[in-house]
């Protein structure tokens, strides 16, 4: 059986494979000084490419920009997306202090964007510490934050992640109701990311609750969306989980047979990430 703090760390994190100590590079030089906005800007590009160190050198330098300029907020942004990188990488130690900081920045000023971002970040590595009624505070303040800017994706992540740690903490019907809800809620706005995410989400509580048959309904529902629009890390991760399901319930061959085929989607993943 797959370990559960696993499958729960995986949901929502198709790129977020354990990697090596980043290495630190210096940006392109520019003729002039950028300034804090655009470091971060800059950033968040590499981010979203899995170009982690240079994401790294770009957000630590944003935060210096914007501490020598006294603007905390994007100071506690670029803390916050740093924290994000960590905690990705499996480094929650180092996660935990940015994100510590980066709220003790948020409590100051007005509430900005990245501070649900902060919450919930937050509140997975306090679950994977053991500290899971924090995780719970922290996930209910980031469905509050996220409320308050009416940001529908940030609510339904922060949703999916307490649905998750009721389900592991034994509150199986809170949790379940609470996957249930976001998934009709991302299904009514033909959200397939969200609609993605909740059903690994489902999925997994089903495993974690012992019940493999209703496990492999939402993974294979959720490989379907996939297939439909490629995501190499996403269809690793569900193969993966495929894999488990099947050896559960007596069907080793199926098992085998989607465990190799999550190795070719997993080492296209390994080779984007730098």
């Amino acid at each position: 059986m797959t370990p559960l703090h696993l499958l729960v760390t995986l949901v929502l994190s198709s790129g977020a494979w354990p990697l090596d100590e980043p290495r630190l590079v210096q940006p392109v030089s520019s003729a002039r000084t950028l300034k804090g906005d655009e470091l971060l800007r800059i950033g968040e590009i590499h981010d979203v490419q899995n170009h982690y160190s240079e994401a790294l050198t770009y957000y630590g330098q944003a935060r210096e920009s914007f501490r020598a300029t006294k603007q905390r907020q994007g100071e506690a942004t670029a803390l916050t997306r740093i924290g994000s990188i960590f905690e990705r990488q499996g480094r929650r130690e180092a996660a935990a202090e940015q994100l510590r900081d980066a709220l003790a920045l948020f409590s100051k000023v007005p509430a900005g964007p990245a501070h649900g971002d902060a919450l919930l970040t937050l509140g997975k590595v306090s679950a994977w510490s053991g500290s899971r009624e924090e995780a719970g505070r922290l996930f209910e303040r980031a469905v509050d934050r996220y409320s308050r800017s009416r940001n529908v994706q940030g609510v339904a992540l922060a949703r999916i992640q307490l649905g998750l740690l009721r389900t592991t903490d034994g509150l199986t019907q809170e949790g379940l109701q609470i996957l249930e809800e976001a998934l009709q809620v991302a299904h009514n706005r033909q959200d397939n990311d969200q609609t993605l995410a909740a059903l690994v989400a489902l999925g997994d509580a089903r495993l974690i609750m012992d019940e493999p048959d209703a496990a492999k309904q939402y993974y294979e529902q959720a490989l379907a969306l996939v297939e439909q629009r490629p995501q190499a890390g996403m269809e690793a991760a569900l193969r993966y989980r495929l894999s488990a399901v099947y050896g559960a319930i007596g069907q080793q061959e199926k098992g085998i047979g989607s465990a190799k085929r999550a190795v070719t989607p997993l080492s296209i993943v390994t080779r984007s990430v730098r």
